[in-house]
């Protein structure tokens, strides 16, 4: 059996001189992934879920100490191996209360101590998957599937995998493959259930879709980050129509979630033949893509080679532009109605240019914070941040767009006062208020907050769906537009008084946030009110 391992040292240098110094292969290793960044290596980890990981102690920003406790709550089984340059008996310590299974000094490493130390990590994952063997059962079948679905994404040889599964009492015969994915229509989600309990409902779904396989022969389902995958193992022949019994048991899928859960869901099925190893690959490049994104809710693939050359172009600077204007009146009017309308332009807009969903995504989700923060004194709905990047159709995004500027344009009207529903982000903006006059980073906020910056820039991300940096510039933005309008002060003053101790660069990012410079800015309001008088 082929283990992964992944290198992780920032002594580059170093990472060639591991991956030379002994022969990988003979030992049944691959090595998957190597890094200088810890950074970076939480997302090769999370990318490539290896078995073996050896590490660096003395890495920048993470210690080595550190990802090695990340990885054991990610992969509980993860082996580590740690290298350093000093002989510190407080890190040896801490790798021994972390089950390291060695720790080694570099500048003494011989071939000969790496292959024993790899050796014995080997010997540890062989001994979990003998107990695998014994120790199914209803509790820890699940975890055992996980680990299936995972060789399969991963491309692991066919045979072993095909002994893996049947293992589990799964049974793989044949050489064809169909495979679907299930993600939930989110603006249905967000109408009946609260975020965090996103993961419950899934695992409601993935119930449903095992309570259905029972009656439908070489169908298989699996939970994979909250996404459904159903694989389909079938015999290739003229005598039974395969896609439509895929079709059968997915339709009933559908329509079991819509009855007893009330959720729409899309789906994108690949019924062009495939192999076990082949798999894993359209697996990535489907769900990376989103090449459904301007198709049905519930798309086959019948050409997977002709399906991904299906390419999209980039979004041209602001696209969304147009509409802002027209959005605010609609809501300043409550105008439900114009709402749809205009949110359904943008739609056909980006469909007819094949805009590339996330970068579409990406300038929605700028549209909409601009939008919120110029009525923030309402209600807020954040999840919906949070659901946008993961919409998998244009539909399911254009109508939390639409759910989000009603629900804006209906706190608007009713006048109310209430507080920000994440308190972090009330306290956030706050913050930003009474340093407007100051450069303020995301370090200054994640000390005033008592935070971690490294968690706090990724915890703003994930909140409100863009960095901080371009959270501060845009809500000064607005601020100054509106001075604009109504104050006769300098631009030089006006740039000091929001941080900007540069007019230069002060109108460098007016430009790319408004759209064009604060002068033209000014000459086109002043020009309208002569009009308009």
């Amino acid at each position: 059996m082929m283990h992964k391992v992944m290198l992780i040292d920032d002594d580059v240098p170093m990472l060639k001189v591991l991956q030379q110094m002994i022969d990988w292969e003979s030992l049944k290793l691959h090595v998957v992934g190597s890094t200088y960044s810890s950074a970076k290596a939480l997302l090769m980890f999370e990318e490539t879920s290896p078995d073996i990981v050896i590490t660096d102690i003395g890495l920048p920003k993470k210690s080595g100490i550190e990802l090695a406790m990340i990885f054991r709550e990610m992969k509980p089984d993860i082996r580590v191996i740690f290298l350093t340059c000093h002989e510190d008996f407080h890190y040896a310590q801490q790798a021994v209360q972390l089950n390291a299974d060695d720790y080694l000094l570099k500048d003494k490493l011989t071939a000969e101590q790496l292959e024993q130390s790899l050796r014995k990590s080997i010997g540890l994952l062989s001994r979990i998957s003998t107990k695998m063997d014994k120790e199914v059962s209803s509790y820890n079948s699940e975890l055992f599937k996980q680990g299936l679905i995972q060789r399969v994404i991963d491309g692991v040889h066919p045979g072993s995998t095909v002994e893996y599964a049947a293992r589990l009492g799964i049974s793989w015969e044949y050489a064809c493959f169909m495979m679907g994915t299930v993600n939930i229509h989110y603006s249905t989600y967000e109408q009946r259930y609260v975020q965090s309990n996103l993961p419950l409902i899934s695992y409601a779904i993935y119930n449903i879709s095992m309570e259905l396989s029972a009656s439908y022969q070489g169908i298989t389902s699996f939970i994979e980050h909250e996404k459904l995958v159903i694989l389909y193992n079938y015999r290739d022949n003229l005598a039974d129509n395969a896609y439509l019994h895929f079709q059968k048991y997915l339709q009933e899928l559908r329509n079991h979630c819509s009855h007893f859960l009330k959720l729409q869901l899309s789906t994108v099925t690949v019924t062009d033949k495939m192999g076990l190893q082949s798999i894993g690959t359209f697996y990535h490049q489907i769900v990376q893509y989103k090449n459904e994104f301007y198709e049905s809710n519930e798309l086959a693939v019948t050409d997977v080679q002709l399906f991904l050359k299906n390419m999209f172009l980039p979004s041209p600077q602001g696209l969304l532009d147009p509409y802002k204007s027209d959005i605010e009146r609609a809501i300043l009017k409550n105008d439900t109605e114009s709402i749809c309308n205009i949110v359904s332009a943008m739609g056909r807009n980006a469909q007819g240019k094949r805009i590339e969903p996330s970068e579409l995504v990406q300038d929605l989700l700028t549209l909409l914070r601009s939008i919120d923060i110029m009525f923030s004194k309402w209600k807020s709905d954040e999840a919906i941040y949070s659901y946008l990047p993961y919409a998998r159709t244009l539909e399911d995004v254009m109508e939390l767009v639409v759910s989000k500027f009603v629900h804006i344009a209906q706190y608007h009207q009713k006048g109310t006062r209430q507080v920000v529903q994440e308190p972090k982000l009330q306290i956030i903006q706050h913050y930003i208020d009474k340093h407007l006059s100051e450069n303020i980073t995301s370090i200054d906020m994640a000390r005033y907050l008592f935070l971690n910056s490294s968690y706090f820039s990724r915890y703003f991300k994930r909140l409100s769906g863009i960095n901080f940096t371009d959270y501060v510039h845009q809500y000064k933005m607005e601020i100054a537009t509106k001075m604009l309008k109504t104050s006769n002060q300098t631009f030089e003053s006006l740039a000091m008084g929001l941080g900007y101790s540069d007019r230069t660069y002060f109108s460098k990012v007016f430009k790319k946030y408004i759209g064009m410079t604060p002068s033209e800015y000014k000459t086109k309001h002043s020009i309208n009110r002569y009009i308009n008088k």
